[in-house]
């Protein structure tokens, strides 16, 4: 049996914003843990390594580019001032659109919005980006 997934079939819910699914990508979920290395008085050959604490990669969102976006509203008012951080879930499906993986990611707050060019001369898509900064990103299936 192959347990690989496809990332094509993912939906990203932002509850608070009535945002859900319709991204093209997803980028960014991942984690890794800082250390402090440590060289303990006369050994030479092998440092300690001691856990500090995590470090979050900033999550990016892109989709096409809409009237009203949710996500441009929130950087609006983040920018005004306004402290709000809202919990994300992205579910990641199989072909029959049964989860496969779920991550919950905690304390989401955009910190950058950007959009694609705009060029006369092309027929692509406008696309709307917002990079996320956030806490705790917890695996939940």
């Amino acid at each position: 049996m192959d347990n690989r997934h496809i990332g094509s079939n993912f939906s990203v819910l932002i509850a608070p914003i009535e945002l859900r699914g319709n991204f093209s990508s997803v980028s960014g979920l991942g984690a890794e843990i800082e250390y402090e290395e440590i060289h303990e008085g006369g050994n030479f050959t092998s440092p300690i390594y001691l856990p500090k604490g995590m470090r979050y990669n900033n999550i990016v969102l892109q989709r096409g580019t809409v009237s009203l976006e949710p996500l441009s509203v929130w950087f609006a008012q983040v920018q005004a001032g306004m402290h709000l951080r809202y919990p994300m879930i992205v579910t990641m499906m199989d072909s029959t659109r049964t989860p496969v993986k779920i991550w919950t990611v905690m304390d989401v707050m955009p910190v950058k919005v950007e959009y694609s060019s705009l060029d006369a001369m092309s027929d692509r898509v406008s696309i709307t980006s917002i990079e996320l900064i956030h806490g705790e990103i917890i695996t939940v299936l």
